[in-house]
């Protein structure tokens, strides 16, 4: 790559930069589907313009700046293609992960630009303490783009003497990072939302992992800065609503397109005659545009307090968690309702609405977008201290 290219890309909005890959995701969407993984160029691309290393700082090809950047991202690719994105949200999870890791860790766990990461933040392996570090064994589900990463993250239950040997109170657990020749993958993603994802099982079997890759929600955050200071969970669910409100707009716009094309001359009413058409599209275009302003609004001003050292009122961050929950769940029925409406063209896996309707039902199945954290949202404006321990994290 030449340096003229570099300092281009090093100088553009993610927002920007994510067009070519969208334009790639699209014209792409069937090798990804037949693939089960994203398909190879769509990787290269998203890896070319760094939107896999969002969440690291910027000496390392993150972005660094306003995580609004990072909602557009995944809302756009996600409208040509779901999987993507949740690839590239999937990537910024495991790169925010590494705020814990020491400098030394940091560094050679992030150093390779080319670099792609997975994780599962499922306690379904085990760590045995030793005198020297940890050896870790286990099968994690779910882990999605295990065949493209190069490093994993994924968390156990540490045993030690006198430890609790389930989870349960006083459970002591921690984040490994492990490189990809300690993982095997199981082939078992045979589904139909995200299809693209490759979330295979991943076992690990007697991996030994030094104390220096082994973090927990509670180690100290070696490099300081705005970004590395934002909440790991409410951002985390901020970025699933965007890519549900991202398959909202390729269901409105394929609806939208559909209508514009199926226009015949006769007595019979076409596809845009149909009330429930009309409606349906000017509903989706309203809850679009008012479930991302709110979004977005709710996450800057939690930038803005991070850039100026300022701790997180549990209202700011239930303004988060609310506006994550009723993005998604919000489009996920206004993406039924234009399937239904639709009519038999929904059932035609050529037109984007068959795909969204899969992909969306997919993508709130994710455990951070519940509707227990609206109910968690709700205790802090009513005066009640939340609960759950990734409300704050």
């Amino acid at each position: 790559m030449s340096d003229l290219l570099e300092f281009e890309i090093e100088n553009v909005l993610p927002s920007d930069a994510v067009q070519d890959c969208y334009d790639l995701a699209l014209n792409h969407r069937q090798e990804t589907e037949y693939l089960r993984r994203i398909a190879p160029a769509v990787v290269e691309s998203l890896s070319k313009m760094k939107l896999f290393r969002m969440g690291l700082s910027k000496s390392l090809g993150g972005w660094e700046n306003t995580p609004v950047e990072t909602l557009k991202v995944y809302e756009h690719l996600a409208s040509a293609e779901a999987s993507a994105a949740w690839i590239v949200w999937n990537n910024h999870l495991a790169c925010t992960f590494g705020r814990f890791l020491d400098k030394t860790s940091f560094e050679e766990v992030y150093k390779d630009p080319t670099h792609i990461y997975a994780n599962s933040a499922r306690p379904e392996g085990t760590a045995q303490t030793l005198s020297d570090g940890y050896l870790v064994s286990g099968r994690w589900t779910l882990v999605s783009g295990c065949e493209l990463a190069d490093w994993f993250v994924l968390r156990c239950l540490v045993l030690s003497e006198g430890s609790p040997k389930t989870l349960g109170p006083g459970a002591k657990l921690k984040l490994f990072f492990i490189p990809k020749q300690d993982i095997e993958i199981i082939d078992t993603w045979n589904v139909g939302g995200l299809n693209g994802t490759g979330s295979h099982d991943v076992v690990v079997k007697d991996a030994f992992v030094k104390p220096q890759y082994a973090v927990d929600f509670d180690s100290p955050v070696v490099i300081d800065s705005a970004y590395n200071r934002l909440p790991i969970g409410c951002i985390n669910a901020a970025g699933c609503a965007a890519m549900a409100l991202g398959v909202l707009k390729a269901a409105t716009d394929d609806l939208t397109e559909l209508c514009l094309e199926r226009v015949t001359p006769g007595k019979n009413p076409d596809l845009r005659d149909r009330s429930t058409v009309q409606s349906a599209i000017a509903n989706s275009k309203t809850l679009l545009a008012s479930k991302r302003l709110q979004l977005h609004h709710s996450i800057e001003k939690l930038w803005i307090e991070a850039q100026n050292r300022n701790t997180f009122s549990d209202k700011q961050l239930a303004d988060v968690w609310a506006a994550s929950c009723a993005a998604a769940t919000e489009a996920r029925s206004m993406v039924s309702e234009i399937y239904a409406v639709a009519g038999t063209v929904s059932l035609y896996k050529k037109h984007r609405i068959e795909r969204a309707h899969r992909d969306i039902h997919a993508i709130l199945q994710h455990g951070i977008i519940q509707p227990h954290w609206q109910a968690q949202a709700g205790m802090a404006y009513v005066g009640l201290k939340p609960t759950a321990a990734m409300f704050r994290i």
